[in-house]
């Protein structure tokens, strides 16, 4: 199988401490509303989005993140708690390209745009993850942004490309 298609972001230091707190943040807040969620046996969506909602505000993230952290603990209820740095899917809406060598990302400080690393061989051509569910994927000290489109096979539940063996 071919690998996803990723782009290596090249944040200031500022902005890479920013996308380190994010991802803790979040995946704090949404372990918060995952546990609340299984102890309360929450069944319905709209209290789940609810429940969420309030964690994420009392982490002090933004909205913007929220419908990306509701649908993780959704998707998590019968899986394992979210490690400090895994991974966040942002909504196509969410990650915005001004240019091929730039993006904007939603952090816990608000949008960032943040430097992109091109392959030299590439050209001006804009990234192909543009309406695209997007991954923020910490991994070797670095961040990524990877084609989140989830991969429908025969499996019982959607695969995330990062996540094949």
């Amino acid at each position: 199988m071919s690998s996803p298609i990723s782009f290596r972001l090249l944040p200031d230091p500022d902005v890479f401490d920013d996308l380190k707190r994010t991802l803790e943040r979040v995946n704090k807040a949404c372990n918060a509303a995952r546990t609340r969620i299984l102890a309360g046996k929450v069944t319905g969506k709209a209290e789940l989005k609810s429940i969420v909602k309030e964690e994420m505000d009392k982490f002090k993230l933004p909205a913007t993140l929220s419908t990306a952290a509701s649908d993780r603990v959704s998707a998590s209820l019968t899986k394992q708690k979210f490690g400090a740095y895994q991974s966040l899917v942002f909504p196509p809406a969410s990650v915005k390209w001004p240019s091929s060598d730039r993006v904007n990302v939603p952090t816990a400080g608000g949008k960032r745009t943040i430097r992109v690393y091109v392959a030299p061989g590439r050209g001006s051509l804009r990234p192909p993850l543009e309406g695209k569910p997007t991954a923020l994927v910490f991994r070797n000290g670095e961040f990524e942004l990877v084609d989140a489109t989830p991969i429908v096979s025969d499996e019982p539940v959607s695969v995330l490309p990062w996540e094949r063996d």
